[in-house]
């Protein structure tokens, strides 16, 4: 792979954006930042816009069509093409509650994309993000109730039994008062699995308790959760209020109203990890009928996917369009996009992607003053765009 350089007006680098600088690429890593004026000698000159580190979803169920729990390989191929396209570098997909027994192929097909588009300038899978089966059924969303069931000590043999389980497992939401729960949380910590309480009817005190045994993490704050209370913090109290979590958020404006996304911002500055929590409809027109979690599912007028009985199943937007509408309501570009970019990455811990810095995994996006994605490089390899995204 032949060096690249990159000169921008602006970069975002530690949460707000500096420059004007120039980023030079070699191996398909950043191998030097310079903040300077002065384009000699740089291979591609960026002349307005913002250079930022690629977006990383870390709560997505389906795009453009695919159910990542049985996509066939040329699903998961246009998906993480489309996914590219439109300035999301890194994937957590996610597969949501199933008997124990289905799941096993979910994940073989998985880490057989993974393997097959390693190395391809397409989206990266960072790996499986497995929401359910070990939530409660109090907040089950649109979630299986029949599929729920406890994090015993068996439940989690037979989910780490499949080779494929083990090598791409990477999230694991779980409800914290189930039982069992507390020591599930610790034995998959030691195997290297991040913990993040969701689907939960857990009080505050339960929710430090899954702290205390290693969770790190919280999934979609506020929906499908016990809720937050001035005597009862409930879950979205109980993990803005302790350091240790990080928070993902719905960014699609319909999930969580701006307002409330600006709250969750502020309380805990430098922890929110913005989401979409896309389904199938995703990247589609609206109205369009599909299946997600064996059962219909459609995009309403404002892209918000929900059931035959309006429950809501998941948002109907790609990550760019949640950064657009954020900006559109008034916050900062910087904070979104590094929720997305520098902080999703923490909540991983990984240095080597979501970050402008020396060392990192050179995968990124030139975005116009829209804030429409117009350039995307993944590893120092530039994706070919159609257009202007929409």
């Amino acid at each position: 792979m032949s060096d690249l350089s990159i000169s921008a007006p602006s970069m975002l680098r530690e949460g707000r954006f500096t420059g004007p600088g120039v980023v030079t690429i070699r191996g398909g890593r950043i191998a030097e930042v310079a903040e300077r004026v002065g384009d000699q000698g740089v291979t591609v000159v960026l002349e307005s816009g913002v250079l930022t580190p690629g977006m990383m979803d870390l709560q997505n169920n389906g795009s453009f069509g695919a159910d990542f729990a049985d996509a066939t390989p040329e699903q998961w191929a246009q998906v993480l093409t489309g996914l590219a396209v439109r300035g999301v570098t890194g994937l957590e997909p996610t597969i949501i509650t199933a008997p124990l027994a289905e799941l096993d192929p979910a994940f073989d097909r998985a880490r057989a994309a993974q393997v097959r588009h390693a190395g391809e300038p397409v989206c990266r899978i960072l790996g499986v993000h497995l929401e359910g089966p070990f939530i409660s059924e109090v907040r089950k969303g649109a979630h299986r109730a029949e599929c729920m069931l406890d994090p015993t000590p068996a439940a989690l043999d037979q989910l780490l039994g499949n080779e494929s389980t083990r090598e791409v497992l990477l999230t694991v939401t779980l409800a914290p008062e189930r039982d069992g729960a507390l020591e599930a949380i610790r034995r998959l910590v030691d195997h290297g699995i991040v913990v993040s309480v969701g689907h939960s009817d857990a009080t505050a005190e339960q929710v430090w308790a899954a702290a205390d045994a290693g969770a790190t993490m919280t999934t979609h704050i506020f929906n499908a959760q016990r809720p937050f209370g001035h005597r009862e913090p409930g879950v979205p109290g109980a993990v803005m209020a302790d350091p240790r979590f990080f928070i993902g958020t719905i960014l699609d404006g319909q999930h969580v109203d701006p307002a409330v996304v600006k709250i969750v911002f502020a309380a805990a500055p430098g922890r929110v990890v913005g989401v979409t929590d896309a389904i199938v409809t995703a990247g589609l027109p609206n109205h369009t009928p599909l299946m997600f979690g064996g059962q219909p599912v459609t995009n309403d007028s404002h892209g918000l996917g929900r059931r035959d009985d309006g429950t809501i199943a998941g948002a109907g937007i790609v990550l760019d369009e949640a950064v657009r509408r954020m900006v559109a309501a008034g916050m900062d570009p910087a904070t979104v996009i590094a929720s997305t970019t520098e902080v999703a990455a923490r909540s991983l811990g990984r240095t080597d992607i979501g970050h402008i810095a020396v060392g990192s995994l050179a995968d990124l996006v030139w975005w116009d003053e829209d804030w429409n994605p117009r350039r995307v490089w993944i590893g120092g390899a530039e994706v070919v765009i159609p257009g202007p995204a929409s």
